[in-house]
């Protein structure tokens, strides 16, 4: 990327984020925005959204890392490091905000939940922030061109998604893109520093921590969204396939 394409893709989207959440705050349009968004569901039935809101759970998240472990060891060391940025941000903010769950707050009649009805901490999205790490470490570190809008705007999907099945504020989405992106932008600063990638402890670590995450989406890890099980299984298995795939592509051109 060119300087000023990758100033705007640095800090883009964190910006866009925050000025964004500051105008919902102010106007006060958090509670119309996410029944707007809630009612989406009743135009494409429940189970699209379940599928497309697992892809913000931490362990799709890391299970997708893993096709990626052989080729590109920097953005797995990367996204593992943005990934403890993203917990603090997350738990750091739940905790100290303590914002209740539309199921908390909204009158059972005037919004539908998909899946499990969560009532507490609520900001920022777990599920946003998860997303929007990842989709940022491959934005700043491998991926170029049209892919890296078609991935942003599969982080807002995946964020809204959150709203669709009842469970966050846009508030909350909003503070996930936020802290995601900027939880992204830590891990590469500090991959960069530590450049750690090819050290036999950390390309082990690298390894296992998506390869169990895959494993675990394969024999039937719980999101609480039954829609999207078999998706789930899925995904683990072609995460695993594609990490063996590598092993044996690299065996055969050492055995030339």
């Amino acid at each position: 990327m060119k300087n000023g394409a990758a100033t705007a893709w640095r800090w883009g989207p964190p910006l866009f984020a925050l000025l964004t959440l500051i105008a919902v705050y102010a106007s006060g349009s958090n509670r119309a925005i996410f029944l707007f968004f809630n009612h989406f569901s009743v135009y494409s039935g429940d189970a699209l959204w379940a599928r497309i809101t697992v892809f913000g759970d931490t362990a799709v998240i890391l299970a997708v890392l893993l096709p990626w472990w052989r080729k590109r060891p920097d953005l797995v060391w990367a996204a593992l490091l943005a990934a403890l940025l993203a917990t603090l941000w997350t738990h750091g903010l739940k905790h100290l905000a303590d914002v209740p769950r539309p199921p908390a707050v909204l009158d059972a009649s005037s919004f539908h939940v998909i899946g499990p009805a969560h009532r507490a901490g609520s900001f920022p999205s777990g599920h946003s922030t998860a997303i929007f790490t990842l989709v940022g470490v491959m934005v700043l570190t491998a991926i170029a061109g049209w892919q890296r809008w078609a991935l942003l705007a599969f982080a807002l999907l995946v964020a809204v998604s959150r709203s669709v099945v009842g469970v966050h504020w846009p508030l909350d989405l909003l503070g996930g893109m936020l802290g995601g992106w900027l939880s992204a932008l830590g891990g590469v600063w500090l991959a960069r520093r530590w450049p750690w990638e090819r050290r036999l402890f950390v390309r082990w670590l690298s390894a296992a921590i998506p390869a169990i995450a895959a494993a675990l989406l394969l024999v039937g890890y719980k999101t609480g969204y039954e829609d999207a099980a078999l998706m789930q299984q899925g995904v683990g298995a072609v995460c695993l396939a594609l990490w063996g795939w590598g092993w044996v592509s690299r065996r055969k051109m050492l055995a030339r």
